[in-house]
């Protein structure tokens, strides 16, 4: 699909973004702010270009779709800080039991957290798109999501138990 195309180009920004997570400087601030700027972005394209909405559909949609980023943007938030925690301890050797409990229980929170948002938007956007249209929605929200996820899992180091 023509999309994937748009995610890759948004995937090259992720690992400096993530690495700029682990550092204290301000350019790595900066840097991690463009790459999530480029993320939301790159998802604002595919989703434009792969959802096909009529203009009665997009003056529905997109305030909605709106609301439904930033409720979403802000579950991310929590994420990324729990993966920038993770790196800063993890280069730090400070990783431990009562700290994994508290990295998992934020990671099952974050995803729950998109479950219950998503089922929230669902029939508001059902309201404004008929229902094909809105599980090509969430089929391209979940793409994008599982590609960032994949790059992800390619710069973050697994915890070693020993």
């Amino acid at each position: 699909m023509k999309y994937l195309f748009s995610v890759a180009v948004v995937m090259l920004a992720l690992p400096v973004a993530v690495s700029a997570q682990s550092g204290n400087n301000p350019s790595a601030s900066q840097n991690l702010e463009q790459g999530r700027a480029m993320i939301r972005e790159g998802r604002l394209e595919v989703i434009r270009e792969e959802l096909h909405l009529t203009d009665a559909e997009a003056a529905g949609f997109w305030p909605i779709y709106g609301q439904y980023r930033d409720e979403i943007d802000a579950i991310q938030d929590r994420y990324a800080a729990m993966v920038k925690n993770y790196m800063k301890r993890y280069e730090a050797a400070d990783l431990t039991d009562a700290y994994a409990d508290e990295l998992m229980e934020t990671f099952f929170s974050t995803r729950r957290g998109r479950l219950d948002v998503q089922q929230k938007y669902l029939p508001r956007f059902r309201g404004v798109l008929p229902a094909l249209k809105v599980a090509r929605l969430f089929q391209l929200e979940h793409k994008i999501s599982a590609e960032i996820d994949a790059q992800l899992a390619l710069v973050v180091p697994l915890v070693d138990p020993s």
